[in-house]
């Protein structure tokens, strides 16, 4: 039987649906009329290349789950039209999220991590992308937009869980350890740990104020939607100590 996700998740498939539903239709709502306008933290995209690639990268799941196992072929999607891109990416995801809400979480599914072959990899990993992106929305139009503190703290677990292991070159030699430590009151202490040792990458999530009576090479500590943003490249991240390039290798691209 294939193994589940980790219980690190902080939300059931069908919040991570309702996310990505939530904050999909507030970025193509809010880019609408204003495709024309510079990504800051999308260098070289406006927000009509935005709306395309949140609806390319659902475009592109639905291929993955029609292939029904194999990582399929693909091509992106040919870039529409202004006045049709937002209402075409809605229904990318529309179809993308009905796909996702009807079949088996454990059908198997390919994913580019190392996680198990499962359709329930891509709830979550598509919700990030979701706020990510609509938070880029935002911050181009020169808006404030708060990120929910408990999908921070799910994210900055993905990125250490999930996507760090697969920064093969960086880490092949590499021997040294770090710890995210979220300091809003709502995070409960949450602290990630990670040992990284030459190649292996071990991340032990903790909760709780208890004293830390380690070292680390690299520590941030923050606000949790500053290290989500951080880790994102989007913000500066909240660096206690550490070595640039280490701090680098926990940023996801």
């Amino acid at each position: 039987m294939t193994a589940a996700f980790p219980k690190q998740r902080c939300f059931t498939d069908e919040e991570y649906l309702r996310l990505i539903e939530a904050w999909t239709a507030e970025l193509f709502d809010i880019s609408a009329h204003h495709l024309d306008v510079t990504v800051p933290s999308c260098p070289g995209w406006r927000l009509r290349d935005l709306v395309h690639h949140v609806g390319n990268i659902a475009y592109f799941v639905n291929a993955v789950i029609d292939a029904a196992g194999p990582e399929p072929e693909f091509t992106d999607a040919t870039p529409r039209p202004d006045a049709e891109v937002a209402g075409w990416a809605a229904d990318q995801t529309h179809a993308m999220v009905k796909q996702l809400r009807a079949l088996d979480p454990a059908t198997h599914v390919w994913n580019w991590s190392r996680e198990p072959r499962r359709l329930d990899f891509w709830p979550r990993c598509i919700a990030h992308e979701a706020l990510v992106h609509a938070w880029d929305a935002h911050h181009a139009l020169g808006r404030e937009r708060a990120l929910p503190t408990r999908a921070c703290l799910d994210g900055i677990g993905e990125i250490l869980d999930i996507q760090l292991p697969l920064r093969t070159e960086e880490i092949a030699d590499a021997r040294w350890t770090a710890v995210v430590r979220a300091t809003d009151e709502e995070a409960q202490g949450a602290r990630w740990s990670v040992t990284i040792d030459h190649g292996a990458v071990d991340t032990v999530l903790t909760t709780g104020h208890q004293a830390a009576d380690d070292h680390p090479d690299v520590l941030l500590s923050g606000p949790a939607d500053r290290l989500y943003l951080g880790l994102w490249r989007r913000v500066p991240l909240p660096l206690t100590h550490g070595a640039p390039d280490r701090v680098r290798v926990l940023c996801t691209d």
